[in-house]
């Protein structure tokens, strides 16, 4: 049987990982020749698809090898600190989150990242909130970004403000099931 070409094969792992078959995409990718196996696409798929399958430490390396092939790359540094983040290195995904902001400090996913990496950690709420605001003066209608602060507040005991931020998610997504349960956590 003959073999696809390295773009054919590649498309195909692509359309795998849109359906959400990570395994099959994984192991699709764990069969590409080498040369193609050290790409930051492939790279960046392979980590993509042990993020999905719940082995962040897994996806490390990976990402990791994409930072070095790519080290301006906001996207390559991204990928790395969430990795982080899901195997709770803290430390390590707040490093990684603030070497991207380098590159690119206005960037919205890094620092959306960032807040929910701050978020996680108790003793930095307020360094959460902090950021959230600033997100939130940007842009008030970014429901994730509302959400978070939502809970930062109700954490700090701020039922109100919490609701308000709740509210507002659903003024902007009627059907937000997330918004709907954090409200009733209030009552």
């Amino acid at each position: 049987m003959k073999k696809d070409n390295p773009e054919q094969e590649f498309s195909k792992i692509r359309t795998l990982m849109q359906e959400e078959n990570w395994q099959l995409a994984l192991d699709a990718l764990n069969t590409l020749n080498q040369k193609s196996a050290e790409t930051p696409a492939v790279l960046t798929a392979k980590g993509d698809c042990h993020i999905h399958l719940e082995h962040p430490e897994e996806a490390i390396p990976f990402f990791y090898k994409v930072t070095e092939l790519q080290p301006q790359s906001v996207e390559a540094w991204n990928n790395l600190g969430v990795a982080y983040m899901f195997a709770q290195d803290f430390a390590g995904a707040e490093k990684t989150f603030l070497e991207a902001l380098q590159y690119q400090p206005d960037n919205l996913a890094v620092l959306k990242n960032l807040a929910f990496l701050l978020y996680q950690q108790e003793a930095r709420l307020g360094e959460a909130a902090t950021l959230l605001a600033s997100l939130i003066r940007r842009n008030p209608s970014d429901c994730e970004v509302l959400y978070l602060m939502g809970k930062c507040y109700q954490y700090g005991g701020q039922n109100e403000s919490a609701r308000v931020c709740f509210d507002q998610i659903l003024k902007l997504q009627p059907d937000s099931q997330l918004a709907k349960d954090a409200i009733n956590t209030l009552q």
